[in-house]
């Protein structure tokens, strides 16, 4: 995967060179050459009743470099459909510009503070997270949708179809997230500025198509697309995670989905992203008056698109309507982010209100994300219903009908598959899983399991089975319980702090106390005390003190135990 992404990454610095120079892609695109797709079709841009028009003027065609079209309307594309069939690990695995992010770290020049150590009292230095109770952990959604949206009318005001505007953004945005990388550990830039993160967050939803299911696994180890590294002695992978977000969606997409589903700014992202998409397509009706400008893909080579920032920004009705064009784009995003979010909050609504009357009353959360689903499919039916299509439409009739009817497939079937999903369902097969391990080490009657393993056992069967271990001894019972509970702490599942209630259900099928649960961590907190004060924690909302209380206790405890060896 190292090699994998240096090839991307080179592969898109040679893409942005021919954006300042490039001798080779004009020849396809000349009329000249028959052969190509992409060449000038004279009969077409020669004539005044059949050329491409902005309003009533013909644009000046000639010969014209690919690298804006290669990049808006395939690559671009491609990352859309990698997202929503592949998922969001796949691609943060393959991002160049994840990858660039992370040449701060690579390096060993990241930035770090000076801190105490709680237990030692001595200086030490550790890499800098942003805190998840500050003020960016919170509302970053904003800031990035922000950004998305600025991108967006940065796109059509400038670096569309100017090679030199888009070079120098694409080379500002590699700045960017170098910088970030330097200042902040972990994949900072990818969880808290990235503008294409709330996109990856949409169109993955709960899981991808094709995605691995990261609570699902036996041995989870390195998941999904955390942060990782080669350890030198064995050769192998091993984790590089600093915890700089918790619940992480590199490490378990499907626990940072159900998490962040109330997180300030999810559902303006989510509903607004179809208002920008159908937005930022309509306006190049808006400002043309007509859809030969976009689907011919001559908005991806016009060089005085800095000349027009205060030409009028909208042509109706064979009319022009005096506001700048650099107001009326985001005019227009104003207007359908604002119905696609309104539309969202009343159907969220109308959905509870017809299940109840059905006599299935619906909890806000599942009908959120009801409606997350079928706005994440509109959204994406609707962005390839444009995106792509000034390359897409060279295509000849039988390719173009297989790749449509690809595309109806892949979010016909992601819906089918996300629609129905619940909280309950991932957490009820996360501990299943973790139920599995306890499971293997204890003898049980093989006529329970009616010749299957414990790992061939459905969640449901798993959590069936439990329901016998109260014929066991308590030992056995409390042993399979902590068993479960340090398992699902090595994996940043939950933290300490939030535990008991987590796990109030499985002691329930258990029959086990409370107190049994803090025995649990106490057992922990001896053979595995890292699992309690690990760095990762830090950025969790934690009692005041209580790293510091619990690491003085476990300190205290170990030398109490070592002087009673002695």
């Amino acid at each position: 995967m190292h090699r994998v992404r240096w090839g991307l990454t080179i592969g898109w610095f040679v893409l942005i060179a021919s954006l300042f120079y490039d001798p080779i892609t004009p020849y396809f695109t000349d009329p000249g050459t028959l052969g190509s797709p992409f060449r000038l079709d004279p009969s077409v841009y020669l004539n005044p009743e059949r050329c491409v028009k902005i309003r009533e003027d013909c644009m000046e065609q000639h010969a014209f470099s690919m690298s804006p079209m290669i990049w808006w309307a395939m690559i671009v594309p491609a990352g859309i459909l990698i997202l929503h069939s592949l998922g969001h690990e796949f691609w943060r695995r393959i991002c160049p510009l994840s990858f660039l992010s992370q040449i701060p770290r690579a390096l060993g020049i990241q930035r770090k503070r000076r801190v105490i150590d709680p237990v030692s009292q001595t200086i030490r230095y550790e890499l800098v997270t942003i805190g998840e109770q500050s003020w960016l952990g919170r509302n970053h959604l904003y800031v990035q949708f922000g950004l998305f949206v600025l991108g967006l009318g940065l796109r059509i005001l400038s670096v569309n179809g100017h090679r030199i505007s888009l070079g120098c953004f694409l080379l500002v945005s590699i700045a960017c997230a170098i910088l970030i990388g330097y200042l902040y550990a972990g994949k900072s830039w990818c969880n808290y500025f990235c503008p294409m993160a709330p996109v990856q967050m949409i169109y993955t939803g709960p899981r991808a198509l094709f995605g691995s299911e990261a609570h699902s696994a036996p041995n989870p180890g390195i998941t999904q697309s955390m942060c990782r590294t080669i350890d030198p002695q064995t050769g192998q992978e091993r984790s590089a995670c600093v915890g700089c977000k918790l619940p992480c969606v590199d490490i378990d997409a499907e626990k940072t989905y159900w998490n962040e589903l109330h997180k300030p700014g999810r559902r303006l992202v989510q509903y607004g992203y179809l208002g920008m998409v159908i937005a930022f397509y309509f306006y190049y009706y808006l400002y043309s008056g007509n859809w030969d400008y976009y689907f011919t893909g001559a908005w991806t080579h016009e060089d005085d698109l800095l000349e027009e920032l205060f030409e009028p920004g909208f042509y109706i009705a064979g009319h022009s309507i005096a506001i700048p064009k650099i107001l009326a784009i985001f005019l227009t995003y104003a207007v359908f982010v604002t119905i696609t979010f309104s539309l969202g909050l009343i159907l969220e609504k109308l959905y509870r209100r017809y299940r109840s009357r059905q006599g299935r009353i619906v909890s806000a959360e599942q009908a959120q994300h009801v409606i997350f689903t079928v706005f994440t499919t509109a959204s994406f039916w609707t962005f390839f219903s444009y995106g792509a299509r000034p390359s897409l439409n060279r295509l000849p009739t039988y390719p173009l009908l297989s790749f449509n009817a690809l595309i109806v497939l892949i979010g016909a079937v992601w819906f089918y598959r996300t629609v129905g999903r619940t909280s309950s369902q991932y957490e009820r097969e996360r501990i299943a899983t973790s139920l599995q391990k306890q499971i293997l080490r204890m003898e049980i009657d093989p006529a329970l399991l009616e010749g299957r393993s414990p790992s061939e056992l459905t969640p449901d069967e798993v959590l069936m089975l439990v329901r016998v271990l109260p014929t066991f001894s308590q030992q056995v019972r409390l042993q399979t319980y902590t068993g479960v509970v340090q398992d699902l702490l090595e994996q940043r599942v939950i933290d300490p702090s939030h535990s008991s209630g987590y796990f109030a259900k499985l002691r329930q099928e258990l029959q086990l106390q409370d107190a049994d649960h803090f025995a649990a961590l106490e057992t922990i907190a001896v053979t595995h005390p890292e699992l309690l004060v690990a760095p990762q924690i830090h950025t969790i909302s934690l009692p005041e003190n209580y790293e510091i209380t619990l690491a003085r206790t476990i300190a205290t405890k170990q030398r109490s135990d070592r002087t009673t060896h002695r």
